[in-house]
């Protein structure tokens, strides 16, 4: 066996036909998906046992929605947003801080009859690199013409998922209410038959894209270079650019793979007689180049080479290992922003505020050395200070160096107060009106009867025409409810801003007057999230593959 060529391949579970050599061969290493930091243990327990990669998984790109018709309601738009948030097909990794953790699988083959594991005492070292995919030769004229190229693509693929995760049995039920009545089985047959009809069509506008990308990358001579990141020093480094020749030496920085040693108790362990090797899939790292870039950011696409070696020699010598077997990259990814909304919901955080009742009883009771630990030392000549008259003019400045102790209640009573008051100056200043959303309460201070509530929902889904404005306008009961809610809970200036539009000093529109349906899909959104039953749940998306058994050839 050691005569024969090898083959490192994606682990057999993750097959397209699990455990069958003809499904494996071309095969490649796999992400798994973890949402705990003792993810080692788990996969170690059992490998197939890790998160499903869902929607979220996917890195998003910003597009445009079609407009609606009509596209205003008295002179008022109809849309909060005309920004669309589009799913590639490129995978998105999130950030440990973000608590999603991952690991690259990958399993040794003897590429003969059989495709028989290879015995891990044959193997000298196993690795793999992070390398990255940048583009030469984009000058501005090319940049111009991809650029509809890839919005075309970015929305059929769209389209496409979309197609891929309708579940007729279960929005049927929605889709009853505003579709004419018919037979349910009826119903059923006609929508599955025209999903089948465009996503075949949204299938072909893919490879028709994709043909077009080919072509522009050739007329204006777009290539990708692949590069690899080579370690100068600690903690510094650069990109390299690295050949197609796989005998050549490693000069780029390797992580280590580590053998999947099963639990010889367990007689049905699936790495149970393979070979199996994983390692951890780094989201981040303090290196930077000599500039002070990062290695790591969420703009750039990067890969995973696994690679393992032969023993040189026999008997086997330490550290003296022979030719490399590379496996073929794993897909393409990019790291999630900090910022990401749905990773930062994937680690809640909640700060308890104090009790002003608790904490006026205790003030009294206890000496001030003990109220107020945290302590702010200025330097001399470095404290600012400032006194002003009883019409406000500042009458003197100064320097002076002093010792503060505050309480860290009394630091987060003001900073909490602050940011309360600074919110709505915020959204208004910059017509940033879409910030509402990301503000959640439980208890909501925005509720609805829940006859107003269902009416809205109701409402909501008849269609996009012009009508369902009219029915959440002001001077309607459902829309005397609305406005009455949202101004309780954002405020009359915040309402006035929403209803009438933002308007800069130098006359600059920052944000347009916004008609009935925004108010009422942002009322929808809130009354729906605003119970314990429904606040952000850190479980709700988190699904696990399923176990699968290898196939069995007669």
């Amino acid at each position: 066996m050691k005569s024969h060529p090898w083959k490192l391949v994606g682990p057999w579970y993750r097959w397209q036909r699990p455990g069958l050599p003809s499904a494996g061969r071309l095969s490649r290493p796999v992400f798994q998906k973890y949402d705990g930091s003792n993810f080692v243990d788990e996969f170690l327990k059992d490998p197939q046992r890790s998160l499903k990669f869902l929607t979220e998984d996917f890195v998003h790109q910003v597009g445009t929605l079609p407009p609606m018709n009509p596209e205003t309601f008295q002179g008022k738009t109809r849309r909060l947003s005309d920004l669309a948030y589009l799913p590639t097909t490129t995978r998105k990794l999130f950030l440990d801080t973000h608590k999603r953790f991952y690991l690259v699988v990958c399993e040794l083959h003897c590429d003969m009859t059989g495709f028989p594991s290879v015995t891990p005492d044959q193997v000298c070292d196993a690795g793999f690199v992070v390398r990255r995919r940048i583009l030469k030769n984009l000058t501005n004229s090319a940049r111009e013409g991809v650029k509809p190229i890839f919005l075309n693509l970015t929305a059929a693929q769209k389209t496409l998922g979309e197609y891929a995760a309708f579940e007729p049995e279960k929005q049927l039920p929605a889709l009853k209410k505003t579709l004419a009545r018919q037979g349910e089985a009826m119903l059923a047959g006609a929508i599955t038959d025209s999903l089948g009809r465009n996503e075949d069509l949204a299938k072909t506008r893919i490879r028709e894209e994709r043909t077009k990308l080919v072509e522009w990358a050739t007329r204006y001579g777009v290539s990708l270079q692949l590069q690899g990141w080579k370690q100068i020093r600690q903690g510094v480094g650069q990109w390299i650019n690295v050949g197609a020749d796989e005998k050549a030496p490693l000069s780029e920085q390797v992580f280590k793979l580590f053998p999947l040693i099963p639990d010889p108790r367990d007689e049905k362990h699936s790495a149970k007689g393979r070979t199996i090797y994983f390692g951890v899939v780094p989201t981040g790292s303090a290196d930077t180049d000599e500039f002070g870039n990062a290695r790591f950011d969420e703009t750039t696409p990067y890969e995973i080479h696994c690679f393992v070696s032969r023993h040189k020699h026999e008997p086997p010598a330490p550290n003296c290992c022979g030719d490399i077997v590379w496996s073929l990259p794993t897909e393409t990814y990019q790291l999630a922003s900090q910022f990401d909304l749905v990773g930062t919901n994937n680690r809640p955080v909640s700060m308890q505020l104090p009790d002003l009742k608790a904490l006026q009883a205790q003030a009294s009771a206890l000496p001030p050395n003990e109220l107020a630990p945290f302590r702010m030392v200025s330097p001399p000549d470095s404290n600012l200070e400032v006194t002003a008259d009883k019409n406000g003019k500042v009458l003197s400045s100064g320097m002076s160096s002093e010792i503060c102790s505050f309480s860290i209640p009394l630091i987060t009573i003001v900073a909490t107060f602050v940011f309360k008051l600074f919110l709505p100056v915020v959204v208004l200043l910059f017509g940033l009106f879409f910030l509402l959303k990301l503000k959640f309460c439980i208890p909501p201070t925005l509720s609805l009867d829940a006859g107003v509530a269902a009416e809205l929902d109701a409402t909501l889904q008849l269609g996009l025409d012009v009508s369902v404005d009219a029915k959440l306008a002001v001077g309607t009961d459902l829309g005397n409810a609305i406005d009455a809610g949202l101004q309780a809970n954002f405020g009359g200036d915040v309402m006035a801003g929403l209803k009438g539009g933002v308007t800069a000093p130098d006359g600059t529109v920052r944000s347009p007057a916004y008609g009935p349906r925004p108010m009422g899909e942002m009322t929808d959104s809130i009354v729906k999230s605003g119970n314990e039953a429904n606040a952000p749940s850190v479980t709700a998306r988190i699904q696990f593959e399923e176990h699968v058994e290898a196939v069995v050839v007669a």
